[in-house]
């Protein structure tokens, strides 16, 4: 007697795989990711490439004053004191009212910030200004 043979149906065969591997899939995905991020940065330099030069050219000038600023471009503080020759700012939070002191500080040569306003800097590390000599008034030595 014959053994009956299975017979084979389309269905019954392996099918080739069609399309993308999963590695691929992956690699192709953060890929993309990639370009959005590179793509981000150069809108985002071009943007605020200018606001960024001019706020480390301030900030090589007059750090304190740079920090200063930036508190207050946040939009949740507002400067209420300015003393450019002392390097010395006086900020204020709009919601709880509170007073920060930024100021150039000899000793550590770097702004130091402080709660207060300009009475509350110490008086051994703040920066003063030198008093200009006195010029003699015009006609001051014609007697």
């Amino acid at each position: 007697m014959e053994t009956p043979q299975p017979s084979l149906s389309p269905s019954s065969s392996p099918t080739p795989k069609k399309g993308l591997g999963t590695g691929a899939k992956i690699g192709i995905g953060c890929a993309g990711i990639i370009v959005l991020v590179i793509i981000g940065f150069i809108v985002a330099g071009v943007m605020f490439g200018g606001k960024m030069k001019k706020f480390a050219e301030d900030a090589q000038k007059n750090p304190a004053r740079a920090t200063a600023s930036m508190m207050v471009s946040t939009g949740a503080m507002e400067m209420v004191a300015e003393d450019d020759v002392n390097k010395r700012y006086t900020v204020k939070d709009k919601k709880s009212g509170t007073l920060t002191t930024i100021y150039w500080s000899a000793k550590k040569n770097a702004p130091e910030v402080i709660t207060g306003d300009f009475s509350a800097i110490p008086p051994d590390t703040a920066t003063t200004a030198p008093i200009p000599d006195s010029a003699p008034e015009p006609g001051a030595d014609k007697k």
